[in-house]
């Protein structure tokens, strides 16, 4: 959560030396230009250049650096004007830095002493809006730690119709627990609504997402590869990255209430670089969500720190089966091959009735992950893999006709099987010579079986003098849905913003922001991100759909079928 959009009130009397110094520096902070505010405020030891210092950090995301500043104002000798807005500066950088209790006393205490009109107002507005904005595990840290009965009691009250009744209950025996009652209206009300279970179920939808404070942003990290300009995957990045500012400024146009900002990182290709990016877009940036890497390789080192500090990496384009192992923070949206191989294997048998099937992969390649993976689903839905080839077939010379030999009911004559599809997820840079390979052997045979594969078979040669009677279906996982409305939008808005015409990448781009995005204006709170994330289904993008399902790896894939007259 980065910054926080507020108009204060900045109608102070500068009666010092420094006046015409500190005007200058106000101005550059009215503009927007903090860093040279910075330089003349930093030079001026006063209270109200303290302030506008911690508001200049601030306003920078340098939420320590402001607090520090801003302790420098003193109630004992200024207005108690500058002392409450420096006061509820601070309960916002601590809002920042998570530190709800504290952020939570100083705005009661703003609340009770101030006779600021609008401070007051602001801090009031605030508090409540920081009280509906907790989630139950923030709510109970929060609860210990603020230093006041009346806001544990605000925390009970606002918890009731947010969490489930459990939960309800057991803050407010906590509370009961923790204070000495008295007979006021405020906690009659709340007994009352706890009384039973089901006038509460009854009563509330506790299953909804907390509210965000008017204002808020977000932080998204991006951590992709630069390339020479001269470079082929030069455009891939900068595409990319196109499209994820066009869903942040589309976001941004289109609420009022929260806004959303973009830290960019250059990963290189360099795995070793990935402790790094991961700490420094954490630590120093907090950001909520991080978008990238390119490479697999560089996404499963990323993962590893997106787990320790609970924060959501979505992957673009790296589909690896190893990245998600034993994690809960990394989300993929190009289906890895094991999900590629799942969904053939339900077309297979689900779609085009099929129940009798071989497999063929190359051992050790990308490939091999769907072949296991589509041998399961198929055993699982009843149907019958009769021929299973992962086999090292580079050792051979890539000569797979002693294997595609045996789908020939003729040459077995033993179980005679009559194979209706043949499933070669053939990957790498040898694809193209397996395919045409296989194409050859069935050829050879007079075979009408399918094929089943991977996208690299949308490329192969499949003709009407060859395989006349021959289905050729492959899994596709970006694919421009030229029914989406938005298309033509997104595109007449890319080239006005960038002067160029969007390649796939873009769209890639613009879809993962956006599914981002999307997620945490539902859930408001980006603690929930995670689960909210999980639960995103049948989102429909301009390149892909997503749906996690409850997992952490898109299950959307698109089966297409080869026309014979490619």
């Amino acid at each position: 959560m980065k910054r926080i959009s507020l108009v204060f009130t900045l109608c102070f009397l500068i009666v010092t030396a420094n006046a015409q110094s500190l005007q200058t520096g106000v101005n550059f902070y009215e503009e927007g230009n903090y860093e040279e505010a910075l330089r003349i405020f930093d030079s001026i030891e006063e209270p109200t250049s303290y302030l506008f210092s911690g508001k200049s950090y601030f306003a920078l995301n340098n939420y320590l650096k402001a607090k520090k500043v801003l302790n420098k104002v003193d109630s004992t000798n200024i207005t108690s004007e500058i002392f409450y807005e420096a006061k509820y500066t601070k309960a916002l950088a601590d809002f920042e830095l998570q530190n709800f209790s504290a952020s939570l006393d100083a705005l009661f205490e703003i609340n009770q002493f101030s006779t600021q009109g609008s401070v007051k107002r602001d801090a009031f507005s605030f508090y409540r809006d920081l009280l509906n904005y907790l989630t139950l595990e923030q709510r109970f840290s929060t609860f210990k730690g603020v230093s006041y009965d009346e806001i544990r009691f605000d925390l009970v009250d606002a918890a009731i119709g947010i969490v489930d009744y459990p939960s309800a209950k057991s803050l407010y025996t906590a509370y009961t627990n923790t204070v000495q009652i008295s007979d006021s209206s405020n906690y009659e009300n709340v007994f009352s609504v706890l009384k039973d279970s089901a006038s509460y179920a009854q009563r509330y939808n506790p299953n909804k997402y907390t509210q965000a404070p008017t204002g808020l942003s977000y932080n998204i990290g991006v951590a992709l590869p630069e390339f020479d300009m001269e470079a082929d995957e030069f455009e891939i990045t900068q595409h990319l990255y196109f499209g994820i500012q066009l869903a942040v400024e589309r976001f941004n146009s289109q609420n009022n209430r929260q806004k959303a900002f973009l830290t960019y990182r250059n990963t290189d290709a360099d795995v070793e670089n990935a402790a790094f990016i991961a700490n420094d877009l954490i630590w120093n940036h907090g950001v909520d969500a991080i978008i990238g890497p390119l490479f697999s390789e560089v996404a499963l080192e990323l993962s590893k720190y997106a787990e320790m500090y609970e924060t959501p990496l979505l992957t673009p384009l790296a589909n690896s089966d190893n990245i998600n192992l034993d994690l809960n923070y990394t989300f993929q949206l190009n289906p890895t091959f094991a999900i590629q191989g799942q969904e053939m294997a339900r077309y297979a048998i689900q779609t085009l009735r099929y129940d009798t099937l071989a497999v063929l992969a190359e051992k050790g390649s990308l490939g091999e992950a769907s072949a296991y993976a589509f041998l399961d689903e198929v055993r699982n839905l009843g149907g019958e893999v009769v021929r299973f080839y992962v086999e090292d077939l580079a050792s051979e010379g890539y000569d797979i006709s002693e294997y595609v030999k045996y789908f020939d009911p003729e040459v077995d004559t033993v179980f005679n099987y009559n194979i209706d599809a043949v499933y070669a997820p053939f990957t790498g840079n040898i694809a193209q010579t397996l395919m045409s390979s296989l194409i050859t052997n069935l050829e050879a045979m007079g075979s009408e079986m399918s094929i089943l594969g991977s996208e690299e078979w949308e490329t192969a040669n499949i003709n009407s003098g060859r395989l006349p009677e021959t289905n050729v279906y492959y899994t596709k996982s970006f694919e421009i849905d030229s029914t989406n409305s938005m298309v033509n939008d997104f595109e007449s808005e890319f080239r006005l913003r960038f002067e160029s015409q969007p390649n796939q990448f873009a769209y890639i781009g613009y879809d993962a922001a956006s599914v981002l995005l999307e997620s945490l204006q539902r859930v408001q709170n980006p603690e929930y991100l995670k689960e909210g994330l999980k639960s995103l289904n049948n989102y429909r993008g301009l390149i892909n759909r997503v749906s996690f399902d409850g997992s952490r790896i898109n299950q959307n894939v698109k089966i297409k079928r080869l026309s014979n007259s490619n």
